[in-house]
């Protein structure tokens, strides 16, 4: 980088240069002063000692072997008190370019002139771009030999501190990674790593020492002697570990070989979720960036470098990213950026003095929504429940009002420490060989008929459309529980078929008894009366025209495919009560369903409550997440008068609703159950449930919804309430 450069003596002019050999001592030591601060390095190394100045070594070849030969005999030159030229140069250009230095300024110069001897002592005031003014004092000494003037070098004219050998570096300062929290518990970490060293120094018997390393670390011999070969100041890192993976006796034999020494934390950190499989498929973890190829790799890595400043550090190929999750979506918010330090190293690598500090900026710390008493109990209760591998679900317990999220569950999860820590082949091929496929976000990314569940939106859109009323019945024939719709015109599917109910403690078929028994006909015919003009739009304005938003990305829903262009009858039919082509994810469910406990808004569910930056013993507040509906007055206040003790009549065991297996007492609930088909497997099913407290205060706010794949006919079919149950409770978490 091009740089102004300026000089300020507080002496007259100089004379013209008449060359070093025909100046006084006085005129060398300001002539070499000029010619420093206007970087003129050839001019001025010139001028020194000829006991200063050395040769440069060739290298033998180009090979890059030789070349470190060649520079590595220079630099022990310089320590025993000598320098090249090319070194002299680069020693400055390398200090000033680091520093950032525009200008140099020689001030408040005091010459003591003498027939050998001339010494000069002055203020240098280097401008930083980084550190502003850096004033040192400085002490330089001319000598009369051989007949002319000459300059006395040593490396203390850069900067006071200086010696032989020194160096000026920069060294990054690695920011630490935010943590994930909830309710002050620590889900996921950044912890130091053991690291088991070597110092060479002290090995006696290197082959006896490689040999006793390599059975106890678990290393070939020659692993162990690659480490030794890269040692640096003394020091060689041989494996490190996570804290809970060396033994205390393993420990104990390794630091009884002479020249070992086990370092907790300070050369290695790595990322640790000390809850395991808890919100596994939420949290995400953290690995080595990867692609399919190491191009693609490099492609990854430029990508994710894209408007970041190097000094806030870099992404690499080995860089420590997040992968999935939370730790992958708010990556640059956790990452924070590094800082990094200039100063004077010694030959032996210690730091003799710092010159400036750009100070870390750590990443923030995200604290979740969630009730971590809950969160436990929810994995209890599913671990109990869910017990072998045909069966798999999710859960979203949030808070209907605010949309804040209190406890989700992907079933079945897995292990977060496994992937952090780098997985085995084998475990992988565990994990991706069960046939509930553990590694599957169903919160966010399954997408499932919502069954019986959507009809309270159905029952809401005829409402909200005007197409019948609260003292609509039906009158169609129904036989054996079957009813071809034939009042729309030819029909070209089959028979609608309803749920078979023993009791029906309300005996007409209206729009009460619809939602209490869960009627397919009732809202087949429904969804028909309205057509796809009334319907499809009252669908997507309650939200099944995109995702939700939220923390993480979710998978779109879908009213029917878009390639589809046969909207018939049959469809809409099916449609009506949540079957057909309708697909959503657990979340969205859960959100959409809020609306019939938010007057008729739905709120946008959120995960994040805030951003923290530690700060000492306190944590500063860096935003804090406001609630937000996403989608207002889906459902009218006429419609939520109408259904909403419809809801609550679904779970009362007086009338034998498909909701009578809840038996929650200690609170009045409203909700919803629902049964879908996978595809054509009729061995299994989608088993739903959506619930809330009603009439509480708002810190008792509560919406539960299940989602369960479980067999058709076993033992899993009040699962749903079982878990509902728990989680709805007044006394529950």
């Amino acid at each position: 980088m091009k740089r102004a450069l300026c000089i300020f003596l507080c002496l007259a002019l100089l004379l013209p240069a008449l060359g070093c050999s025909a100046l006084s001592g006085r005129e060398l030591c300001l002539e070499f002063l000029t010619a420093i601060s206007q970087g003129e390095y050839d001019l001025a190394y010139d001028m020194l000692d000829p006991a200063v100045q050395a040769e440069p070594i060739p290298a033998d070849s180009e090979n890059e072997v030789d070349i470190a030969a060649a520079k590595q005999a220079e630099a022990e030159k310089e320590a025993n008190g000598r320098i090249t030229r090319e070194r002299f140069k680069q020693k400055y250009t390398a200090v000033f370019e680091v520093l950032g230095i525009t200008a140099v300024a020689y001030e408040n110069v005091e010459i003591d002139e003498g027939d050998i001897f001339t010494t000069a002592t002055f203020t240098g005031v280097y401008t930083s771009e980084l550190a502003g003014d850096m004033e040192e004092r400085f002490k330089l000494v001319a000598v009369r030999s051989g007949g002319r003037w000459v300059i006395e070098w040593e490396p203390g004219l850069i900067f006071p501190d200086m010696e032989w050998g020194d160096t000026v570096r920069k060294a990054a300062i690695r920011a630490q990674r935010g943590e994930i929290v909830a309710d002050g518990q620590l889900l996921a970490a950044t912890v130091g790593k053991l690291s088991v060293y070597a110092v060479p120094s002290r090995i006696k018997d290197v082959p006896l020492f490689v040999s006793q390393a390599a059975i106890l670390l678990g290393m070939t011999e020659s692993a162990v002697q690659k480490r030794l070969d890269k040692a640096y100041n003394d020091l060689a890192v041989l494996k490190q570990f996570y804290m809970d993976e060396l033994t205390a006796t393993v420990r104990e034999q390794l630091l009884s070989i002479e020249g070992v020494g086990i370092d907790e934390g300070n050369y290695a950190e790595a990322r640790q979720y000390p809850y395991g499989d808890m919100l596994a498929h939420i949290l995400g973890y953290v690995g080595m960036v990867s692609a399919e190829t190491a191009d693609k790799t490099e492609a990854l890595v430029d990508e994710m470098n894209q408007g970041r400043n190097p000094d806030d550090g870099l992404y690499a190929t080995d860089s420590q990213v997040g992968k999935l999750g939370l730790e992958k979506q708010y990556e640059e918010v956790l990452r924070g950026k590094d800082g990094y330090c200039v100063f004077i190293q010694t030959g032996e690598g210690l730091n003799r003095r710092t010159l400036y500090t750009k100070p870390v900026e750590d990443g923030y710390d995200l604290c979740l929504t969630i009730n971590m008493a809950l969160q436990e109990r929810l994995d209890f209760i599913l671990e109990c429940e869910l017990m072998d591998e045909e069966t798999a679900g999710a859960v979203v317990v949030m808070d209907p009002k605010t949309g804040a999220i209190q406890a989700m569950a992907s079933w079945p999860s897995y292990d977060l420490n496994l992937f952090a820590r780098g997985i085995s082949s084998t475990a992988y091929a565990k994990l991706t060989g069960q046939k509930n496929t553990p590694l599957y976000n169903r919160l966010t990314q399954g997408l499932y008929p919502p069954g019986s569940v959507l009809k309270a939106f159905t029952a809401a859109a005829t409402l909200d459309t005007g197409t019948i009323d609260e003292t609509y019945e039906f009158k169609g024939e129904i036989e054996d529980d079957y009813w071809l719709p034939t009042e729309f015109g030819p029909w070209m599917g089959s028979k609608i078929k309803r749920a078979q109910v023993r009791h029906r403690y309300l005996p007409t078929l209206n729009l009460r008894s619809a939602i209490v028994y869960s009627d397919n006909i009732f809202f087949a015919n429904a969804a028909l009366l309205m057509g796809w003009d009334k319907f499809a739009p009252y669908m997507e304005k309650v939200g099944l025209n995109s995702a939700v938003p939220f923390d993480l990305n979710v998978a779109n829903p879908q009213l029917h495919n878009e390639s589809d262009t046969d909207l018939s009858q049959m469809l809409l039919a099916e449609s009506g009560y949540g079957q057909g082509q309708v697909l959503i994810t657990p979340l969205q469910m859960a959100a959409m369903f809020c609306a019939f406990a938010n007057e008729g808004d739905v709120p946008t569910p959120y995960l994040i409550e805030g951003l923290y930056k530690e700060n000492g013993i306190k944590y500063d507040t860096v935003s804090l997440t406001v609630p937000k509906t996403w989608r207002e007055d889906v459902v009218s206040a006429h419609a939520l008068d109408i259904i909403l003790p419809y809801l609550k009549d679904v779970v009362q065991r007086d009338l034998n609703g498909t909701g009578r297996g809840l038996r929650v007492t200690s609170v009045q609930v409203a909700a919803k159950t629902g049964t879908a088909e996978i595809g054509n497997d009729k061995s299994r099913e989608i088993a739903w449930f959506a619930g809330f407290r009603c009439d509480v205060e708002p810190e008792q706010e509560r919406l539960v919804l299940v989602m369960l794949e479980v067999p058709t006919n076993g033992p899993y079919s009040d699962t749903k309430f079982t878990i509902a149950r728990d989680l709805l409770r007044m006394d529950a978490p």
